[in-house]
C-alpha cells in the first residue's frame, strides 16, 4: 500500500468532489474492488494478499449506496487497521466483522473506526453544509452524496454541533 501521508492526500482530493467516487480512490490507492453476489447477510470483505496488499469484495446483490458504503468501510479497515488483519474479514449486514483469520484482532472499537472513516468520507461535514446551505432537504443530500438517508441521518446528527463551525 501507498505510505500513509500519501494515502490521506489522495483521499482528501477525492473527497473534494462529490459524491465522493469511491471507486476511484480505491483504484488509486491500489486497491481492486469485485463486485460479486454474496449471501444477503454479507456487505462485503476485506482479503488481505500479504505486503499491505488488500482486496475488497462488495455485495453486487445490495443496493448501490450500500455497496458504496461497504467499500469506504472496507476502505477504513485497510488504512486504519492494516495491522489487525491478519488473513482478511468479512463484515456483515450490520458490520461486524466474522473474522476469517483468528489471528485478526478486529473487534467492536474497529467496526465504529470503520464506520465513522466511511461516514466522514462520503459526506464530508463541507458538502454537508454547502448542501444544507444551498437549502436541500436531508433526502435530496442523501441523493447527491449517493449515501442512504439514514446514512446520511446519523452522520448528521453525530455531527449536528460540529458541522456549523467548520466554515
Amino acid at each position: 500500500m501507498i505510505p500513509l501521508k500519501d494515502t490521506y492526500e489522495i483521499i482528501n482530493r477525492y473527497r473534494k468532489t462529490y459524491p465522493v467516487d469511491v471507486n476511484g480512490l480505491c483504484a488509486a490507492l491500489g486497491i481492486p474492488v469485485e463486485r460479486v453476489p454474496l449471501d444477503n447477510s454479507i456487505s462485503g470483505k476485506l482479503t488481505s494478499h500479504g505486503n499491505n496488499q488488500y482486496v475488497i469484495t462488495v455485495n453486487s446483490r445490495q443496493s448501490k449506496t450500500r455497496q458504496r458504503f461497504t467499500i469506504a468501510h472496507e476502505l477504513g479497515h485497510a488504512i486504519l487497521h492494516n495491522g489487525l488483519i491478519g488473513d482478511g474479514i468479512t463484515d456483515n449486514a450490520v458490520y461486524r466483522a466474522n473474522v476469517t483469520n483468528p489471528c485478526s484482532k478486529i473487534g467492536p472499537a474497529e467496526e465504529t473506526e470503520a464506520n465513522k472513516f466511511a461516514a466522514n468520507l462520503l459526506m464530508p461535514a463541507e458538502a454537508i453544509i454547502e448542501l444544507e446551505d444551498r437549502g436541500l432537504e436531508p433526502q435530496q443530500i442523501a441523493d447527491e452524496l449517493e449515501v442512504s438517508l439514514s446514512a446520511f441521518q446519523v452522520r448528521r446528527s453525530s455531527n449536528q454541533n460540529r458541522a456549523r463551525v467548520v466554515r
